[in-house]
């Protein structure tokens, strides 16, 4: 785990979207730990709320990113607050796990609204104010946009959407300073394992054979995206910009 610089992001202002939990909230945890001001959104606000407990630097504005309204508050907010916006980190996603037998409308549509449509509506809202502050983009792809598994189909086809939206983006906003690159992790240990229909026993099972299938034979931690992310969102990554950064423990490569 990289170390942790306190001031590396002083004055700077971060959004970071599906900040409550997992990755959304190591990333949130680490941009406010070096410094920055961060801004976290989702559905639920008392998960927001024992985030924001954990540092003076983090605030939390309730939403569905769905929503234009919620997406057009979220960004009036940072603006009216901190007048800047130096870091937007697109995280929150869902990843429904379904056969194209039996995919309905209904989950083409959550899955690319959240997924793909509400990335691109926070950035068109918020593109004013990271030009401005000639800021940075970070994307959360998977490694499944480039590695299929079956029943991910819609996942896997919404990823594959953000990673060109990503190196298009970069094209369009070199000439403002603006970077845009995308976070593309394999199997972490986040909440999500929490959610299944398997039994302890089965679903000890289940991840026994995902770790099985990573080289590196272990689950992410949350915190080596963080890690990740602060570099990309740095000084340091001055000359990085169209990326996609697989952190799989070499799982697909």
């Amino acid at each position: 785990m990289s170390s942790i610089q306190t001031n590396k992001f002083s004055g700077k202002t971060a959004i970071v979207t599906g900040g409550g939990s997992g990755l959304g909230r190591a990333m949130a945890e680490r941009f406010a730990a070096e410094g920055a001001e961060v801004v976290i959104t989702g559905r639920h606000e008392e998960i927001l709320a024992e985030v924001a407990k954990t540092s003076d630097k983090i605030s939390y504005l309730v939403g569905d990113m769905t929503k234009d309204e919620d997406v057009a508050a979220l960004a009036d907010y940072v603006k009216d607050k901190f007048g800047r916006l130096d870091i937007l980190v697109n995280n929150a996603g869902w990843c429904p796990v379904v056969p194209i037998q039996e995919v309905t409308m209904e989950n083409y549509d959550q899955a690319f609204n959240l997924d793909v449509r509400a990335v691109v509506n926070l950035t068109v809202k918020t593109l004013p104010l990271l030009i401005k502050a000639r800021g940075t983009i970070i994307n959360l792809s998977s490694t499944g946009a480039t590695n299929v598994a079956p029943n991910l189909s819609l996942y896997c086809g919404a990823k594959a959407a953000i990673e060109n939206f990503t190196r298009g983006w970069a094209m369009d906003l070199a000439k403002d300073g603006v970077r845009v690159n995308a976070i593309a992790p394999g199997a972490f240990k986040t909440n999500i394992w929490n959610v299944t229909d398997l039994d302890e026993e089965a679903a000890k099972a289940h991840e026994a054979g995902i770790v099985n299938s990573i080289p590196l034979k272990r689950m992410g931690d949350p915190r080596e995206v963080a890690a990740l992310a602060s570099y990309l969102a740095s000084d340091d990554a001055a000359y990085i910009t169209g990326s996609i950064y697989k952190i799989t423990g070499g799982l697909g490569q």
